[in-house]
């Protein structure tokens, strides 16, 4: 499967794919590389470059080298067009030279710098990648905050996207006062079930729900107008917000899938598997 924004993001990478590790594939200590995975190599070392035939036959051109993730590590594996045609690629795999991935694995493949990285994850190691929020806490805070002083002037009536500087580290702003908005258009209540049960706050006296950013603020860059909106912004109980970035795959798809579905202006634009991407939340196939 190729890369999505949100592993392209994460790696920061230009270009790159990932496949499950089949029982065959480490029992014969070869993976043969299709699609996005044969085009980023084919592009990369030059058809000419690739050895057709057998290792033995010339294991030097058989021999490439790749940087092992996260060491960045220097690499070298015997790549092959097995057969005359060119229509298999096969990469040799070798706990001997520092890359075999167990069955049943996530190995993956990008580029970065001009160089191929490659790397694996146990699935469901891959699955929670980047789910974390840095400022979230500060976030519902300022949202409490924003409750109590009941203050609402025009919220960014210029509609731009707004930066702040955080501890040195330039990051997207949020105002507080459009989740606040968004609590009152829901009352209080759980966008993926309103029978949810919450709690009333400590600080607000009001029934605690969380707001969530649908299409994460993080991915501002791919986007022209601001994620910092009141469509984007979702009024959730505390364990669907923390199930849509920490539940398996699955459980994950399908609250994504609920608020999708309430969200029309945003079905214009986006598949449900274009959102469902950027929480890494897409079935993995062979």
């Amino acid at each position: 499967m190729r890369f999505q924004s949100f592993h392209k993001d994460f790696f920061q990478a230009e270009d790159g794919a990932y496949s499950i590790v089949t029982e065959r594939e480490f029992f014969d200590s070869q993976i043969t590389l299709t699609d996005a995975e044969a085009e980023m190599v084919i592009d990369h070392f030059g058809l000419d470059n690739i050895q057709v035939g057998n290792v033995a036959s010339n294991r030097e051109k058989a021999s490439q080298t790749f940087i092992l993730f996260p060491n960045e590590e220097y690499l070298h594996l015997n790549l092959v067009f097995p057969k005359p045609n060119k229509t298999e690629l096969r990469l040799y795999i070798s706990s001997k030279a520092g890359f075999k991935p167990a069955a049943g694995s996530i190995w993956f493949i990008y580029k970065k710098r001009e160089q191929l990285f490659l790397g694996n994850m146990q699935e469901k190691e891959w699955n929670s990648l980047n789910q974390n929020d840095d400022f979230d806490d500060e976030y519902q805070y300022s949202i409490e905050s924003s409750i109590l002083t009941g203050i609402n002037p025009d919220v960014n009536p210029s509609g731009q996207i707004i930066t702040q500087n955080v501890g040195g580290r330039v990051i997207i702003a949020r105002d507080p006062r459009l989740a606040r908005m968004r609590f009152n258009h829901t009352n209080y209540l759980c966008e993926i079930d309103a029978n949810h049960e919450t709690f009333i706050a400590q600080r607000t006296l009001l029934p605690y729900v969380e707001a969530h950013h649908f299409i994460p603020i993080k991915f501002q860059h791919l986007f022209n107008k601001p994620l910092d909106n009141l469509e984007n912004i979702v009024s959730l109980c505390p364990n669907c917000h923390r199930g849509i970035h920490y539940a398996v795959v699955d459980h994950k798809y399908d609250l994504i899938r609920n608020i999708y579905s309430k969200r029309p202006q945003l079905r214009k634009e986006l598949s449900l598997d274009e959102v469902a991407q950027f929480y890494n939340a897409i079935r993995i196939t062979d």
